[in-house]
């Protein structure tokens, strides 16, 4: 593994565990002008609710949902050892995958890619593609997308 592979793991898995330091949630509060000041939520992983599916689960860190000011998803995804999960679409933002452990093979449109630890692919909006974990370890990644409220289109299909 190359040194700029590790730093880079090291420098994402640093952002996503300061990200994760528990503090209060505050309002926004009027500063002397009359303007509201922008205020900052942070959230603690263990804290945010699973969304479980038969493949694994997505863990959202971020959205619209948890702070309605939020213009950007973020998460943790995991999938197990031998699944895939749906072929899928998100016709309202990209994603950005962050490799943080495991393997996959990454299907998009109609080029699969593998990604190991310290790969990071960008997806577009709207483009069809899937994971399908690789060797006996569960894939984990940092998932972020440009929408607070990502929108997913299931195909119903599983690619083989």
């Amino acid at each position: 593994m190359t040194k700029t592979k590790v730093f880079g793991g090291i420098t994402v898995l640093a952002a996503v565990l300061l990200a994760a330091v528990p503090m209060a949630k505050s309002k926004p509060q009027k500063q002397s002008g009359g303007e509201v000041a922008a205020t900052a939520a942070v959230q603690h992983l263990d804290h945010e609710a699973v969304e479980e599916y038969p493949w694994g689960e997505i863990r959202c860190m971020m959205n619209n949902k948890l702070d309605p000011q939020a213009t950007q998803t973020f998460g943790i995804v995991q999938i197990n050892a031998g699944q895939k999960n749906a072929l899928h679409s998100h016709p309202n933002c990209e994603e950005i995958l962050y490799v943080l452990s495991g393997s996959c093979e990454h299907l998009i449109a109609n080029k699969k890619v593998v990604l190991h630890p310290g790969d990071l692919i960008r997806v577009p909006v709207g483009v069809k593609h899937q994971a399908t974990v690789i060797g006996n370890e569960p894939l984990r990644a940092v998932i972020s997308y440009s929408s607070g409220d990502r929108q997913v289109t299931n195909y119903g299909n599983i690619v083989e």
